[in-house]
């Protein structure tokens, strides 16, 4: 990744990090979600996840979930009240702090509770694993408002990076939905323009 880090840099680098597509199927360990609410609508107080990633493999089912910050200012801003991470973190079996540079976090800050993501060549890896929490029930306007931004994540994820390639039934095919590659739907980078026709 060149240049600084952005929000949405760092959001398709949790994008990334969250597929595994289990080889020989078309189905993923993983279900993304940016941009989650506390819950449904827009009221007054209402607080937003940066990112949560829903594991499904039966034995670690668990929620994760992500606060993205980019500078010190803005891990400043987060420290100063709690209370924002708390209202979703609350229903998260973990919690990260992901951000583009470790500098970012000073020794002593990050809370004790919370695990922490830092960019390294390109990729995010862990420099503090999140401890499992106990989370609360998880409401039902809650799950309404993840099952909605996850949708909208799904819908979205095309404009930021092509699915993977997958080897499926003995040939490569889309990560999603299994036709051949390039998939024109959920790999436009991959494929040719082709020459207009004389």
């Amino acid at each position: 990744m060149s240049g600084k880090a952005t929000e949405r840099s760092m959001l398709d680098a949790l994008l990334e990090r969250y597929t595994d597509i289990r080889r020989g199927t078309i189905t993923d360990r993983w279900v993304r979600a940016e941009h989650v609410q506390s819950g449904l609508g827009y009221r007054d107080g209402a607080r937003v996840a940066d990112f949560v990633a829903a594991d499904r493999h039966s034995s670690t089912m668990a929620l994760h979930g992500h606060e993205v910050k980019v500078s010190r200012s803005d891990w400043l801003t987060e420290l100063k009240d709690p209370s924002k991470a708390d209202a979703i973190k609350r229903y998260m079996t973990h919690w990260w702090l992901v951000v583009p540079d470790a500098d970012i976090v000073k020794p002593g800050e990050l809370p004790a509770d919370w695990g922490l993501m830092v960019l390294r060549d390109g990729k995010l890896r862990a420099k503090k694993s999140a401890p499992r929490l106990d989370a609360e029930p998880i409401p039902l306007d809650f799950t309404i408002a993840l099952m909605t931004a996850a949708a909208r994540t799904g819908q979205r994820e095309v404009l930021h990076r092509d699915a993977p390639t997958i080897h499926l039934n003995r040939r490569y095919s889309c990560g999603l939905c299994g036709t051949p590659v390039p998939c024109a739907h959920h790999q436009p980078r991959q494929v040719q323009p082709r020459p207009l026709a004389a």
